[in-house]
């Protein structure tokens, strides 16, 4: 592609003539504002819209199990996708806010544990059943709520849903 020099000089001074009326998101001259436009957020995959600087959760789960091999006893396997503006490489693990709770059936905190995140986004947790009491066999009476953290130490909107048996 060629382009003319003096096209660019004038594209560049034209943007920065106009300033922010050009990045209005889309409203004409006629808008008064009184509706808003833009991602209302209606899908029912349970991401929030964030701020534009904060990292997101787009999936989860939670479940647990008996684990068989050795010593048996039941294990509780969690983990989540997050991503950042910056790129999934800039969530942090171990931070005192990437964690993930579980809750009782009436929204009380039974426990909260670290997550691991690689550079991809995938973060991961793990517990045993009688580390805090978390029974296998009331998987589903849980609320699991996830939270990842990027580098620069914005928080992710909780992400919930509910823990099940393997």
């Amino acid at each position: 592609m060629t382009t003319k020099p003096g096209l660019l000089t004038i594209s560049l001074m034209g943007l920065l003539l106009c300033g922010p009326a050009c990045f209005d998101g889309g409203k004409d001259s006629n808008d008064t504002g009184g509706e808003t436009e833009g991602d209302a957020d209606a899908d029912a995959d349970g991401d929030t819209d964030t701020d534009g600087q904060s990292p997101w959760i787009e999936a989860g789960d939670a479940y647990c199990y008996q684990h068989k091999t050795g010593e048996k006893f039941y294990q509780w396997e969690v983990n989540c996708i997050g991503d950042d503006p910056q790129g999934a490489d800039t969530l942090e693990s171990f931070h005192a806010d990437a964690k993930v709770d579980v809750l009782n059936s009436s929204g009380g905190e039974l426990a909260s544990y670290a997550l691991v995140c690689n550079d991809s986004g995938e973060c991961f947790g793990s517990f045993r059943e009688t580390d805090d009491g978390i029974a296998c066999s009331n998987a589903t009476s849980y609320t699991i709520r996830f939270q990842v953290v990027d580098e620069d130490g914005n928080t992710s909107a909780p992400y919930e849903l509910q823990g099940r048996q393997q």
